[in-house]
């Protein structure tokens, strides 16, 4: 299942975020006092595809999660979690827009309003947000800091990524 021009199907998207995945590094540890952590996944089921997982905190955007699919030297967003930033959804729905998401054309998300991007086929990758109380994904906001921990073990659950991490908790 190779993708042709950088571009993936919907079900193709969802095959990759099934797949299961393991740190390519399995004594990497993130390190939350680093503003990206980047961690390298790779899948035995199909050692065709590499993955990343970035985290990435500042002042501005407390936290955004997000995996993309590596191919050769470009790489395409699969899905990400954004707290504490600000979006705007494409105004045009395309046949391949999923039933869910259509509401939600044309919105814009305040940075107060915590949204999961997920890639839409046609579209940019990550172009489409869905408020993050519409899903069922269990950290709704980031109040502190120990939410961060929770929300990676929840992120890494929902990309199917089977290695333990390691948190180095930042000192605040």
């Amino acid at each position: 299942m190779k993708a042709i021009d950088n571009m993936l199907t919907n079900q193709e998207a969802k095959y990759l975020l099934d797949l299961e995945k393991v740190l390519n590094d399995p004594t990497q540890i993130i390190d939350l006092r680093n503003k990206k952590n980047r961690l390298e996944l790779i899948s035995h089921e199909d050692p065709d595809y590499q993955f990343w997982l970035e985290i990435t905190t500042n002042q501005k955007i407390i936290l955004k999660t997000s995996i993309h699919h590596l191919e050769s030297n470009s790489f395409i967003g699969l899905l990400r979690i954004d707290y504490k930033g600000g979006h705007h959804n494409p105004v045009d729905v395309k046949d391949t827009v999923p039933e869910n998401l259509r509401q939600y054309a044309d919105k814009w998300f305040a940075p107060t309003e915590p949204h999961m991007h997920i890639y839409v086929e046609g579209y940019k990758p990550l172009a489409w947000a869905i408020p993050l109380v519409e899903t069922d994904f269990e950290i709704q906001d980031i109040t502190d800091q120990s939410d961060l921990t929770d929300l990676i073990f929840n992120f890494a659950s929902r990309i199917n990524l089977k290695s333990q991490i390691e948190i180095q908790q930042a000192l605040l």
